[in-house]
């Protein structure tokens, strides 16, 4: 710093230029924050552009797919209802079929069963013995060993194992373990002693008394037998055979085959649709949103070049002033640099304790 004798105008000049050079920073410190929210609004906005043209996109393609979808989906609804009378009307066809294929064989077994009460009856056979429960129990053939075996295993096991769970869980409920397998074995014994009593009561006062008509009768129930076979054979035969022009069904397919071409023809038109969506729709959609929006985007875009021009001739601006302040503080010193001291340097001055900056400047020194 050096010894000069500039008075009071000069320090008011120096004042009015620190001013200029806080109000500029201060300036461009509001212009720069004001750029980066033009940018981010811009951003923000070129966003939102983007979003609405792929939601409005996806909101028209999708109601496109939706509206062919829900033609197809009837049209699925119509052929199930159509596959579900077909079935029903083929059905009683060959209900029908089998019926009419069969009829022999079950008059054959009605007449069996007939002759074989009416023997019994002469022989005064109780009628419950021509059942085919009975021929299982007592004379049994062929698989009908192994269905009475599992009979047995139902009347001596499963009976009376059904009967102890449910007395746990009732009659001998508190009672003592011991005391509880004791009774269940009692019981156990007792209902397989009384169903093997009841078997022979049977067995003796039925097939021995009347042995000769239980042998004849084992005829008829063979013969009854056989021709059930045959009913179950030509019933599996009938609905295995896959030639149905035996049943009268056109009806039914040519309704199914007019909804799969309709059902073809809406699958092409909504790949027709989607594609020229895709290809022109799309960009029609996108266009009209930018046109719609970018008045906006513009104006922000506008505005913030101003903003910048602005800033750029303030920061120039700024640029002279700051230099001028580096003159000043050549002169002052940077402690004096500042509007507060520079007024301090003026009251100084003003107030006739010094005449000259220089002056000012000691006499604030002393005076701290």
């Amino acid at each position: 710093m050096g010894d000069f004798t500039d008075g009071i105008g000069f320090l008011e000049s120096a004042r009015d230029i620190v001013h200029k050079r806080d109000d500029l920073r201060s300036y461009t410190d509001q212009k720069k924050a004001l750029v980066k929210k033009l940018e981010k609004d811009i951003a923000s906005e070129e966003k939102d552009i983007e979003n609405e043209i792929a939601s409005t996109i996806k909101k028209k393609r999708g109601s496109i797919e939706n509206d062919f979808d829900k033609k197809l989906n009837d049209k699925r609804s119509d052929v199930k209802k159509i596959e579900k009378n077909r079935e029903k009307d083929k059905s009683e066809q060959v209900n029908k079929r089998v019926a009419e294929a069969t009829k022999g064989y079950h008059e054959k077994n009605a007449g069996l069963e007939k002759e074989l009460r009416n023997m019994f009856k002469n022989e005064g056979v109780p009628l419950w013995c021509a059942g085919s429960f009975y021929y299982t129990m007592f004379m049994p053939r062929g698989k009908e060993i192994f269905k009475k075996l599992l009979y047995i295993i139902f009347f001596a096991g499963a009976i009376p194992a059904g009967i102890l769970l449910l007395l746990w869980g009732t009659a001998f409920k508190g009672m003592a373990h011991d005391k509880k397998m004791i009774f269940s074995v009692i019981i156990a014994v007792v209902w397989l002693i009384l169903s093997i009593v009841i078997y022979f009561v049977i067995y003796v006062n039925t097939k021995v008394r009347y042995l000769d008509a239980i042998r004849e009768g084992r005829k008829y129930r063979d013969a009854i037998k056989n021709n059930q076979t045959s009913v179950d054979k030509i019933t599996s035969d009938i609905n295995k055979d896959k030639d149905e022009s035996l049943y009268d069904l056109g009806e039914y397919d040519e309704k199914l085959s007019k909804i799969d071409k309709s059902m073809n023809k809406l699958m092409d038109d909504k790949k027709d649709s989607l594609k020229h969506f895709d290809k022109k729709t799309k960009n029609e959609i996108e266009e009209d949103i930018r046109k719609k929006r970018q008045k906006k985007l513009d104006e922000l875009i506008s505005e913030k070049k101003k903003v910048e021009e602005e800033l750029s001739e303030s920061l120039q601006e700024l640029s002279e002033t700051e230099t001028k302040v580096e003159r000043i503080s050549e002169k002052l010193g940077k402690e004096y640099c500042s509007s507060q001291k520079i007024d301090k340097l003026i009251s100084v001055m003003e107030s006739g304790a010094a005449e000259t900056v220089s002056g000012a400047i000691a006499y604030l020194k002393i005076n701290k």
